[in-house]
């Protein structure tokens, strides 16, 4: 098992949420989901600038069962092979979920499991922490505690500080509606253990601390977040800030045209990975493909052209395919 310092020395850089490639009949395409992963390394992820994120919410982990998700993180743990760190999503309605998930982490040498509380129930302070503690008796894998507050429970800063005590967690995966309690946050934990940024703002968080930040964008530009990286590790920030938000503010209207019409998180990354010439496979319910109009991949397509044409040298890398 990893320790904190092990994790804050060792995360840098962007977390890939990898998205989970299905046929057009709904079948898990397993090779075309591995084929994804070797594109991000071959385009240069490596470890200081990228982290996967395996069965998480961008790979469609709802729609998963407990088999495709072991199949999905064995798959890219194989591929990977040490390259970049990698964690794993592991939330579950049922612990033996999480606990055999954990496990499997645990015995492909992944860095970290990205674990919430419990959820569809709201969760209790104590409920959370028992949670945890019963998960950590049945793995040595490092865990990277998750408030997931988007669909799950908003766990405060004294909550966390309870399960940070917990021997296996190394990380917090950190994001809050509140910025001040996000930034209280950061502050916090950053001293104990690694903090990734899950605001999808990261140039501040990365000045308060920050060791990595969640981003989509590289299942489709992946120079684009290195850069963003890049000028951010180099300390220029006004830099890092515009070349952010010369893709991300126009990405994020699209993203939420879509989010407006269909639940999902993965929906709308294959609608920019098929803008960019991936192959992104459909979606699974409740995710519904046919919420991407002409008019929104049309969109994707002008934005990244824009992007690339503004930002194209031989020191920032290449056009998207």
């Amino acid at each position: 098992m990893i320790t904190p310092g092990d994790a804050q020395r060792r995360w840098r850089g962007v977390v890939v949420p990898l998205p989970t490639i299905f046929g057009e009949d709904g079948s898990l395409d397993l090779e075309t989901t591995a084929d994804h992963v070797r594109w991000i390394l071959e385009c240069g992820a490596h470890a200081g600038n990228t982290l996967f994120l395996a069965g998480g919410s961008g790979g469609d982990f709802p729609m998963l069962n407990l088999d495709e998700r072991k199949q999905v993180i064995s798959k890219i743990a194989e591929v990977t092979a040490g390259e970049v760190p990698i964690l794993i999503g592991v939330q579950s309605t049922d612990i033996r979920d999480t606990i055999e998930l954990c496990q499997l982490g645990e015995d492909l040498g992944v860095d970290a499991a990205q674990i919430s509380g419990p959820y569809y129930y709201d969760g209790r302070w104590d409920d959370v922490v028992a949670w945890f503690q019963e998960v950590a008796r049945h793995t040595q894998v490092g865990f990277a505690v998750y408030n997931n507050w988007y669909t799950g429970y908003n766990m405060p800063l004294e909550l966390i500080e309870r399960l940070l005590e917990i021997p296996n967690s190394v990380a917090v995966k950190w994001g809050s509606p509140d910025i001040f309690a996000f930034y209280a946050g950061i502050r916090r934990f950053s001293r104990r253990v690694a903090v990734v940024d899950n605001s999808l703002w990261p140039v501040m968080p990365h000045m308060l601390g920050c060791r990595a930040f969640v981003s989509h964008v590289p299942n489709f530009y992946p120079e684009h977040a290195w850069r963003v990286w890049d000028l951010m590790e180099r300390g220029l920030y006004l830099e890092a800030q515009q070349a952010h938000d010369a893709l991300m503010v126009p990405y994020l209207e699209l993203v939420g045209r879509i989010q407006n019409v269909t639940a999902g998180e993965a929906v709308f990354v294959r609608a920019a990975m098929m803008a960019a010439g991936r192959p992104a496979g459909r979606s699974r319910l409740p995710s519904r493909d046919d919420a991407v109009t002409p008019e929104i991949r049309d969109g994707f397509r002008a934005l990244l052209a824009e992007v690339a044409a503004m930002e194209f040298s031989p020191a920032v890398g290449v056009r998207p395919s």
